[in-house]
């Protein structure tokens, strides 16, 4: 099977496959973008445009070199074919090439379009059975639009437009949270990053709260500093988010990326409600 790359100029088509292939992840042009054209990378298409794959090689925090599968996709018409495993053989070949060590499915790489592998997927069968491993599993959460949260005494939460709040969060970022940084960064650049400071004449980040960086409607990073958990500093940001959500006529928050079990207690008690159960799957190259 041949492959041609499709560049950003196909991104129509890309959605339209999409549609075909996934109507309810109703992915949009910015979205397919940001994920499979916006790092180092590749998209790369049948002939006949009926199956997909993007990959990215990148080095994570630790400086791996690591590859991750952005997106694959196949037409409905010719599902269950052995296209999916053509594909996945193209791009470990594309990563090994390119020094990749390991090929992650999403998730490890900033701007992915989803935190992992949803469980008994047909893309978990597909790389269940082509040799990748299962690291973990996890839940992600709906949360109505309609939460709200007051900030605790001595907390203020506020967008982050102003350039000093862009300036402090960039500093939290770099120095406390460097895995969340490039999203964070993002998030500022849309407008869509929340801050949770603590002092009046020289205020200390004590959380950050970001949303739709890649995906509309998604949360992520949401992060509180130890010293000011279990305070309600996350739920009022998570309040935030919930807020330009509805005003954007959303009605539900996903949150997805949920690193632990404090995590998952904090998201239980605002009344969220579990949605898609996620696995992380990667291969050695």
């Amino acid at each position: 099977m041949e492959l041609v790359p499709w560049g950003a100029d196909r991104v129509d088509d890309l959605v339209d496959l999409m549609l075909r292939a996934a109507a309810d992840e109703d992915l949009t042009p910015d979205e397919l973008l940001t994920a499979c054209h916006e790092r180092s990378g590749i998209v790369m298409a049948t002939a006949d445009g009926e199956s997909v794959i993007a990959v990215g090689v990148d080095r994570n925090v630790d400086g791996d070199l690591i590859a991750s599968i952005r997106l694959i996709a196949v037409g409905p018409r010719i599902q269950r074919t052995g296209r999916g495993a053509d594909l996945l053989d193209h791009a470990e070949q594309w990563a090994a090439e390119r020094g990749a060590q390991r090929i992650h499915v999403g998730g490890e790489l900033s701007f992915s379009l989803w935190p992992g592998v949803p469980v008994e997927s047909p893309i978990a069968a597909l790389c269940s059975g082509r040799g990748y491993e299962t690291h973990e599993f996890w839940q992600s959460y709906d949360v109505a639009t309609s939460f709200r949260a007051e900030p605790p005494a001595g907390i203020t939460i506020r967008r982050a437009v102003h350039d000093d709040d862009v300036t402090r969060v960039l500093l939290a970022a770099t120095s406390g949270w460097p895995r969340s940084a490039d999203e964070i960064a993002r998030a500022l650049e849309h407008g869509t990053c929340h801050v949770a400071l603590r002092g009046d004449v020289d205020p200390v980040v004590v959380g950050i709260g970001c949303h739709s960086i890649t995906r509309a409607g998604w949360t992520g990073p949401l992060i509180v500093d130890e010293s000011a958990r279990r305070r309600g500093v996350g739920k009022a940001l998570l309040g935030q988010i919930c807020r330009d959500l509805m005003i954007a006529e959303f009605d539900r928050v996903i949150v997805a990326d949920l690193p632990d079990d404090a995590a998952r207690s904090f998201i239980e008690s605002t009344g969220a409600v579990a949605s898609t159960r996620y696995q992380r799957m990667s291969k050695q190259l």
